[in-house]
């Protein structure tokens, strides 16, 4: 990514990142409302969809997954910024391989993703085709890894 990217990353990132778990859930909501299957790969699965808000393990779950957008997006700009987001992904993909997760839920997570960026954000087309960039960076190494451990569904 140039330096104009990264600074549209971290300037947008302000928002989400000041309500860490608030983000996480937003993000994890629209996703089980979307794709409630989903929902069985996860340890709170025994949580009803309309009652995952208040649930303590999916509010832990996705104040996770902002610390991790947010560890990449703190190196971003950094030396060496390509090989420690390769370093955090692929740790990430690791740890989620036993979970045998399909690349489709993945690519489903990836559009929830960055619609509920768009929108908490109001990125317009440009800032919106950045996080994109990044996004499909972060999913390459993390498909890198689920195809490097050749137990991966597809």
């Amino acid at each position: 990514m140039n330096s104009d990217e990264v600074q549209v990353i971290k300037k947008t990132w302000e928002i989400p990142v000041a309500t860490p778990t608030d983000s996480g859930a937003a993000i994890l909501q629209e996703f089980f409302n979307r794709f409630p299957s989903n929902l069985e790969k996860f340890p709170f699965r025994d949580v009803p969809v309309d009652e995952l808000s208040g649930n303590s393990r999916f509010r832990a779950h996705a104040g996770r997954i902002i610390r991790v957008f947010d560890d990449s997006i703190r190196v971003l700009g950094q030396e060496g910024d390509v090989e420690k987001l390769d370093e955090i992904w692929t740790k990430i993909a690791v740890s989620h391989i036993p979970r045998t997760i399909s690349k489709e839920s993945y690519n489903q997570l990836k559009g929830i993703i960055l619609e509920v960026l768009t929108a908490a954000c109001s990125l317009d087309e440009s800032q919106a085709a950045t996080w994109a960039k990044l996004v499909d960076h972060i999913y390459g190494i993390i498909f890198k890894a689920i195809d490097d451990d050749g137990n991966a569904i597809q």
